[in-house]
Formats: C-alpha cells, sequence, structure tokens
C-alpha cells in the first residue's frame, strides 16, 4: 500500500481511546492530528489544511460533526478538503444527509481497518491525481510567458512567506503549505521544481543564510542566533553551519568568507 507520509489527516474524534487506535492505523502511511471537539477542529483548519478530513458525526455540544461539514463547505478554501463521515448511526436518513451536505463518503462504526486505510488512501490519492493533472494541464496549455509568470509569481509568494516565518517557531512546512493555499505534496513538488530543493530542505538553507549574515554583522551571540532562527540546539546549528560553510559559527564570526567584489561597469 502506498505511503504518503508529506501527506496529513485530521481526525476529530472524542472518544480519546478510538480516536488513538485511529491514529495508529494511519500514521504509518499519513501525517496524523487529532482533535475531540469541533470547535478546536475549525480552529485547526484555519492553520492547516488537511488532505484529508475524519470526522465523527456525533461530537459533543455545541458544534456536532453535521455543524463542522457545514462551516467546511460554506467556505471556499476549506471547502476542497475531502471529508469522511464516521458514525455509530447507519441509518439511511442520516447516511444520506452528510453526503447530500457534501461528505465524500461515510463510514459505520464498528469498522475493519482495511477498509478505512483504503478509504482513506483511495480519496487522497484521487486529490493528487487532480491536482497534479490541474498543474500538467495548466503548463501545457499556458504560453512560455504566462509559465514565467506563474512560476515567478510562486517564487515572489513563497519567498516572502518563508522571509517573514524565518524567526518564528512557526517555521514549518505544513504552516508554509498553509498559507501558500496548497497541500503539502503540492507544495514539494513547486519547491522541487524551481529550487531543486524539497520545503523542508529550503527552510534549513534559508535558516544558515539568515545565520550567515547575523554572524557576519557580529551583532549578537551564537547561541541567540541558534534559539531566534529556531534550532532543536545550539549543537546542531553549529554542525550544520559548518558543513554548509566550512567554520564554525564562532570561526565564522572571527573571520567571516570575504563578500564577492562588486564590478562597476563603465
Amino acid at each position: 500500500m502506498n505511503q504518503h507520509k508529506n501527506t496529513t489527516i485530521l481526525i476529530v474524534e472524542d472518544d480519546f481511546a478510538l480516536r488513538e487506535t485511529l491514529a495508529d492505523i494511519l500514521s504509518g502511511y499519513h501525517h496524523v492530528i487529532g482533535s475531540d471537539n469541533g470547535a478546536e477542529a475549525l480552529e485547526i483548519l484555519q492553520n492547516c489544511k488537511p488532505d484529508l478530513l475524519l470526522l465523527d458525526v456525533m461530537l459533543p455540544f455545541p458544534l456536532d460533526g453535521f455543524s463542522v461539514l457545514r462551516v467546511l463547505k460554506n467556505d471556499p478554501v476549506l471547502s476542497l478538503i475531502p471529508v469522511i463521515l464516521m458514525s455509530g448511526i447507519k441509518t439511511e436518513q442520516t447516511i444520506l444527509e452528510g453526503l447530500k451536505m457534501g461528505a465524500n463518503d461515510y463510514i459505520v462504526k464498528p469498522f475493519r481497518s482495511a477498509e478505512l486505510l483504503l478509504k482513506c488512501n483511495n480519496l487522497i490519492n484521487m486529490r493528487l491525481k487532480i491536482e497534479q493533472k490541474v498543474e500538467r494541464e495548466m503548463f501545457i496549455k499556458t504560453p512560455q510567458v504566462f509559465q514565467f509568470d506563474i512560476e515567478s509569481e510562486f517564487k515572489q509568494k513563497f519567498e516572502n512567506i518563508t522571509r517573514a516565518m524565518v524567526e518564528g517557531s512557526d517555521f514549518t512546512v505544513p504552516n508554509i503549505a498553509s498559507k501558500m493555499l496548497m497541500s503539502i505534496s503540492t507544495l514539494e513538488r513547486w519547491t522541487k521544481k524551481i529550487y531543486n530543493m524539497t520545503p523542508k530542505q529550503y527552510i534549513q538553507h534559508t535558516k544558515l543564510t539568515t545565520a550567515e549574515i547575523y554572524l557576519r554583522q557580529r551583532l549578537t551571540s551564537v547561541n541567540e542566533i541558534a534559539y531566534t532562527l529556531g534550532f532543536s540546539s545550539v549543537s546542531y546549528f553549529c554542525l550544520s553551519f559548518k558543513k554548509k560553510y566550512g567554520k564554525t559559527p564562532k570561526a565564522y564570526m572571527r573571520f567571516p568568507a570575504k563578500a564577492e567584489p562588486v564590478i562597476m561597469h563603465s
């Protein structure tokens, strides 16, 4: 079975044991986020656009699953997220109501783990194929000058977003994808195409090039730079910096690389 470790599933289920079981089933194939109520789920969806929403119908007051689904389908961005409803209620009326509201599937509890995994993977694969098809058609049908404009627009937006996030704790791939209004897999295809890097590699590259500027300016300490740029530890920052620039940060601060000469044209 295909693994999509760069895809995300949001599980909204108030039963803790069941939510953990679902996470165990899916986490071998996808990144999983969990929530136990509708209000929190909607808050998560404002900051992270998952590739699939697994939504329990019988959530606690005030927002049950149908209420959450209604909010999603009235939002132009969130409405694109595939939704599988889960419930112990198996009446035809309830199932049809969920499907009429825009759910992609309805699965009745208790269900088999293999069935759930296949339904999730099928919906995610379908979404990825549609995204890829749209991208291919866009580049085939669009004149080359406009293709260049599309890439330029992506670069400008992407670099503005990452530049603004470089000193924050939210400088992560899911958050960048959310701000770009695209899935993580789509973001990865674009960064590989334009920068020949994965988003994670681009984040590391941006942090280190920013650190190099700070060290050259000698305005703060190595420790402060490491924590400001969100490295997990000072030692990891030092190892990463030395690998890229051939010197430890302290050595680089004392003897920075010479700036490239500026050639003046007459």
